[in-house]
């Protein structure tokens, strides 16, 4: 007669519930061993897993007790009742019915009274883990609400707090600001701002001995992390960097359902589609400004290269070639440790069959962009209410034609519309008295659905344009105290370029009758309306909204500044 050599085995987790002291790894193995002793079956080992969910069997010490079976250590497992064994009823059976049988494993589960050694067709067992299976889903159907639920709330639902913030000692679901890590946070997002680059970032924050933030929690909590990585305290990387950067947590938000499992079986996590997200504003104190935050955004959204100096050159991303719409490239001398200029990437990579080179040098472009930022900011500062003014009318010149044109054409397409369902009932309405022939009804019905399909879209679109038209004014308070603050700059960084321009589109070199060239800048900022200072200063009209400018090539530039919703 084989020797039985027993596997004692026990699982307890949060998918559990609160089973007390009853249906502890402890209480678990006491009652087992009992069981043994009593039947005197010789114990082989204990295997435990505790704070593993029974939905899947990737368990630590239930892989390690599936690899002794394999290796003919262990003969009989015996656990306190079909759950602790795992929840997902299918795989159950495949494991108890099957793989144990094959390998001639004894199965006893106590409170269940299931022994395989008695009987191997046992319903109980069949019923029992369907019904633990079933439990176990709507446990987790009803946790994520709970989740959700406290998330639409803006209760914070991490393990720990973000990098610069720590829970709220009266209420872990809420955090407050931990000043040292804060400044970081800040600090960080406005080097980003400045132009510093990933790397030269990361290299600064290690040369100054700053906690990466793995570090800095654990230097508060000693013994959270197992592993080594965190003993290097002052690595920091681009993703730990990155992450900060897209973080809406620093802007005293609480985000929920960023990442999500596969399926109810595989947990695997993946990332979520962002209109999953729970986004519950204005929860805890703010570290940055949103303003901060959309320059910051908008910087990031660009193609950003460093230069031999660690450094980003600032227009990255918003210069762009009038005819083809692609960003300029901007040339760098190495040996004297400047920028020089900007060309078409499309012209540049592909040559004349595609595109012109659009060139336009380094000091040509900041000089012009500093004089209109100046000149506008200057303009809101010392005549505020009649800068404002001013936006509000060139707002409502162009805009109210538009909306105008808008609602009209809007009211048409929903006559038509309205016009349109009457048809389609009339004419279903003769197919069923007869009065036409199904082949008749379908040529019509067809063209007549189509063409109220794309009378809906249009109707869409429509209504968006109108809403977009008529909220547009409030963005002009917004832009004021913005424009006001650069009256007096020498110079432009990225942060300043960021927060008030949305693109700069230059055209080709054009001659002019007298033999000199000129060259056309649009600059579109971030607010409404077209500016028109000559007006504004009470000049005549009819001199040229142009600024001519003389560039370090002996041309003469031609500004032009365009403006465009604040938005985006």
């Amino acid at each position: 007669m084989k020797t039985e050599t027993a596997a004692i085995y026990c699982r307890l987790s949060q998918d559990d519930g609160d089973l007390g002291e009853s249906g502890s790894i402890q209480t678990q193995k006491s009652i087992l061993t009992r069981y043994c002793k009593e039947n005197h079956i010789a114990i082989g080992e204990y295997y435990w897993d505790d704070g593993w969910t029974g939905m899947n069997f990737n368990r630590p010490d239930f892989k390690r007790m599936m690899a002794d079976i394999e290796d003919g250590k262990i003969n009989t497992v015996i656990v306190n009742d079909l759950s602790r064994f795992g929840r997902e009823y299918a795989e159950m059976g495949l494991i108890i019915e099957h793989y144990f049988e094959e390998k001639s494993v004894r199965f006893i589960s106590l409170y269940d009274n299931v022994d395989t050694a008695k009987s191997k067709d046992n319903l109980n067992m069949a019923i029992t883990n369907v019904m633990n299976s079933f439990y176990a889903k709507q446990s987790s159907i009803k946790t994520k609400a709970a989740h959700r639920s406290r998330a639409k709330d803006g209760m914070y639902l991490g393990n720990h707090a973000p990098f610069g913030y720590r829970k709220d000692p009266n209420d872990r679901h809420h955090l407050v600001i931990d000043p040292p890590a804060a400044d970081i946070v800040r600090e960080i997002f406005q080097l980003f701002a400045e132009g510093i680059g990933y790397v030269r970032m990361t290299k600064i924050l290690r040369d100054r001995k700053i906690l990466n933030p793995m570090a800095y929690f654990n230097q508060n909590n000693p013994d959270y992390f197992k592993s080594e990585y965190w003993r290097r305290p002052f690595d920091w990387h681009t993703t730990s960097v990155r992450s900060i950067l897209m973080n809406q947590v620093y802007l005293g938000h609480v985000v929920f359902g960023k990442t999500k499992t596969k399926g109810f079986f595989d947990k695997t996590r993946i990332q979520a589609p962002e209109a999953e997200w729970i986004i519950a504003e204005d929860i805890h104190e703010p570290i940055i400004s949103q303003e901060l935050r959309n320059t910051v955004q908008q910087m990031m959204k660009s193609r950003r290269r460093e230069n031999s100096s660690g450094e980003v050159q600032m227009f990255v991303g918003l210069i762009k070639c009038s005819d083809c719409g692609s960003s300029l490239n901007a040339s760098f001398n190495r040996q004297k440790g400047k920028y020089t200029g900007f060309s078409c990437w499309v012209y540049k990579n592909y040559g004349k069959d595609r595109c012109t080179s659009h060139a336009i040098g380094w000091k040509t472009m900041s000089q012009l962009v500093l004089e209109d930022i100046r000149r506008n900011a200057k303009a809101a500062k010392l005549a505020t209410q009649k800068y404002k003014y001013m936006l509000i009318a060139a707002k409502t010149e162009k805009k109210k034609r538009e909306t105008e044109k808008c609602k009209r054409e809007l009211k048409t397409v929903e006559k038509r519309t309205t016009e349109l369902d009457k048809i389609l009932s009339k004419l279903y309405e003769d197919l069923a008295l007869e009065k036409v022939t199904e082949d008749r009804y379908q040529l019509m019905s067809n063209g007549y659905e189509s063409e109220q399909a794309g009378l809906k879209g249009w109707q869409t679109q429509l209504g968006e344009i109108i809403v977009r038209a008529e909220s547009a004014y409030e963005n002009i308070d917004k832009f004021l105290p913005m424009i006001q603050k650069y009256t007096d700059i020498t110079e432009l960084n990225a942060q300043i370029l960021n927060e008030l321009i949305q693109k700069i589109v230059v055209y080709e070199k054009t001659d002019n009758l007298d033999g000199s060239k000129s060259q056309r800048v649009d600059i579109h900022y971030k607010f409404l309306g077209y500016v028109e200072m000559r007006e504004m200063f009470g000049l005549p009209t009819v001199i040229p909204p142009a600024k001519e400018v003389q560039t370090d090539g002996g041309l003469i530039a031609e500004v032009r500044s365009l403006t465009e919703e604040l938005a985006g």
